[in-house]
């Protein structure tokens, strides 16, 4: 059941309607009726897994009530490992024991070419981080343990957030179950404003991207084919990944339940180090505050936190999927985070984003891009095509740099006629795509995603894309008729959450 179908929106309207009126008079009744659809949910992806989620609930609910005790530490030590290895047996086995095969093969050792094919529970990534770091956080005294079964059981299985994330803490999701607050209208207008506008950058822009990823990847043969993939999957990563993060906190928001920002404009950074601070940001602040952290952080000398830095990258990369494509990314970012924290001293920017700053952005994303493309990548030989295809990946961005470079130098003499080359660039770019009048149509998703750049550029300082969409209510109906509109033009292209693919 994924966010963007009909049969999503059905089950989603009849939970609306069941928790603000026959449910809204008794939390505890409101808990069981979101505990009883998150199962739904959850089963409708696979019911065999069910029992896992719930053994997973149970085991950490269980081992946190006595995590403060005389064997407190032994059994929250137990529970995470068993947390662990629930995880590593179902997205890792079949990696290693395939591995393990080829090093036995090189060594002259043939016991055959088959491999174990495991079913991977949909969301065990997102669930198992939010349970272990809900342990952690009990054992320490950051939160007291939740003595309620259902109010616990419904942090972990919370269907909005369940399959997508964000990783959430439980200092903040669990204490909203716990104590809530009542019918809020504008909280839920602008949750229904966060769904539309996800659901128009899934089915309008992300999809039809991916279509044009898988065309290109077959020619990565060519030094266009590499650079068109990357590009082109740089840009359906993040629309599909934060279409399905703003779905899921829009849905949330209608049940009066805040949950964190996951992204926050990354594209719009203006060098690595804020990049991520603004990408997957609940990953990262787990693996911060569980790795990173315990490990010593920045506090035991620059060799050790060159290490710790780089644990964290390839335990990141890992998370995503088990290949060698995610470890070699995980590599590249150790190296180029590295490098930009200690050789080119890069911080983050604390100033609000200005059309002044586009060359950084644009020498950003040459970075992110080729990071991306490796990332795409299912094979040691498409991974050494893109590397040693640096130079085309620079030669791109390098042409975006100095676009970008002339509007920063026009902004600094007149932002209004910076605003207006944005446009003329926007303009030109759509008039090359329609000079052929068969290959128009299956190029009009580029007007969306222009669309959905103004949107989120209007709102780059704000804390989701369409926090603020002008003072004029005719302006917001528009821009709401505009996103229906092309969800309603949009084709069917079938396509599953992308983190669904690793």
């Amino acid at each position: 059941m994924q966010f963007t179908t009909i049969s999503f929106g059905i089950f989603f309207a009849i939970v609306f309607v069941l928790y603000w009126t026959a449910f809204r008079k008794s939390q505890r009744a409101q808990n069981a009726l979101l505990l009883a659809a998150s199962y739904l949910f959850y089963g409708c992806w696979d019911w065999r897994f069910l029992g896992l989620i719930i053994f997973t609930t149970l085991s950490t609910y269980a081992t946190a009530l006595y995590a403060r005790g005389k064997h407190g530490k032994a059994l929250t030590t137990l529970n995470i490992v068993i947390n662990l290895a629930i995880l590593a047996g179902f997205k890792y086995l079949g990696f290693f024991v395939d591995n393990f095969i080829l090093l036995l093969s090189s060594l002259g050792a043939d016991i055959g070419t088959a491999g174990i094919e495991i079913l991977l529970p949909v969301g065990i990534s997102f669930y198992t981080f939010q349970c272990i770091a809900y342990s952690v956080d009990v054992r320490k005294g950051r939160i007291d343990a939740c003595g309620n079964l259902l109010d616990f059981a419904t942090f972990v299985a919370y269907f909005p957030q369940l399959v997508a994330g964000p990783i959430e803490r439980a200092s903040r999701l669990l204490s909203q179950i716990s104590r809530r607050e009542g019918w809020n209208r504008e909280f839920a207008v602008s949750g229904l404003r966060m769904v539309l506008f996800g659901v128009m950058k899934k089915v309008c822009i992300a999809d039809m991207l991916a279509i044009y990823v898988d065309y290109f990847f077959t020619y990565v043969g060519s030094p266009t084919g590499t650079v068109m993939t990357g590009v082109l999957f740089v840009l359906q990563i993040y629309f599909d990944f934060s279409a399905y993060s703003e779905i899921a906190r829009g849905a949330s928001r209608m049940l009066g339940i805040e949950l964190m920002a996951n992204f926050r404009f990354p594209y719009f950074s203006r060098n690595i180090i804020e990049f991520w601070q603004r990408w997957h940001i609940s990953l990262m602040w787990w693996f911060r505050d569980y790795v990173y952290i315990p490990l010593g952080g920045s506090r035991r000398g620059k060799l050790r936190t060159v290490f710790n830095l780089t644990a964290v990258f390839l335990l990141s990369g890992l998370w995503h999927g088990a290949a060698w494509n995610f470890v070699v990314w995980g590599v590249y970012w150790a190296i180029a985070y590295i490098i930009g924290k200690y050789l080119l001293r890069l911080k983050r920017h604390d100033e609000p984003i200005s059309l002044g700053q586009l060359p950084q952005m644009a020498l950003t994303m040459a970075v992110v891009t080729l990071g991306i493309y490796i990332f795409r990548c299912t094979t040691w030989e498409e991974i050494g095509i893109g590397l040693a295809r640096t130079g085309y990946f620079a030669l791109f961005f390098g042409a975006c740099w100095a676009v970008a470079k002339a509007v920063s130098l026009i902004y600094s003499r007149s932002p209004i006629a910076a605003k207006g080359a944005v446009l003329i660039c926007c303009a030109v770019l759509i008039a090359a795509l329609c000079r052929d009048p068969v290959v128009a149509p299956n190029y009009w998703w580029v007007i969306p995603m222009l669309f959905a750049f103004a949107i989120e550029w209007k709102n780059r300082n704000n804390d989701y894309p369409v926090q603020y969409i002008g003072k004029s209510r005719r302006t917001r109906w528009a821009i709401y008729w505009l996103c229906m509109l092309f969800i309603l033009l949009s084709e069917d292209a079938g396509m599953s959450f992308i983190y669904f693919q690793f």
